[in-house]
């Protein structure tokens, strides 16, 4: 049996976390990552909704201000009147006049 030498200064992938065998399964079947791992997505609607998919929690909440936890960090949506339209295990609506998105790693 023959020994496969690891190049100097090259990590193995472990497979896990934010690349992980779903996200290696979208590139395998060319599909959009999204798909499949656990990374944000994040859509605006105009200037008046934001929906915000894959999120852990609300870290902070008032009417100008909605900071949102995530796998990839903070999500802060900054504007006047901000509401939770909806709220789900696995997404969340934010309503309002949004001025700001902002990503905070």
């Amino acid at each position: 049996m023959k020994r496969i030498k690891k190049e100097p200064g090259k990590k193995k992938e472990s497979g896990r976390g934010i690349s992980g065998i779903g996200e290696k399964l979208a590139k395998l079947f060319e599909l959009p990552p999204d798909l499949f791992g656990n990374r944000p997505k994040v859509t605006a609607v105009g200037r008046g909704e934001v929906l915000i998919e894959n999120f852990k929690g609300i870290m902070d909440f008032d009417e100008g201000m909605v900071r949102i936890n995530t796998n990839n960090g903070v999500i802060r949506i900054t504007g006047s009147g901000i509401t939770i339209k909806e709220i789900t295990s696995e997404a969340i609506i934010i309503g309002g006049k949004i001025s700001n998105i902002d990503y905070d790693a």
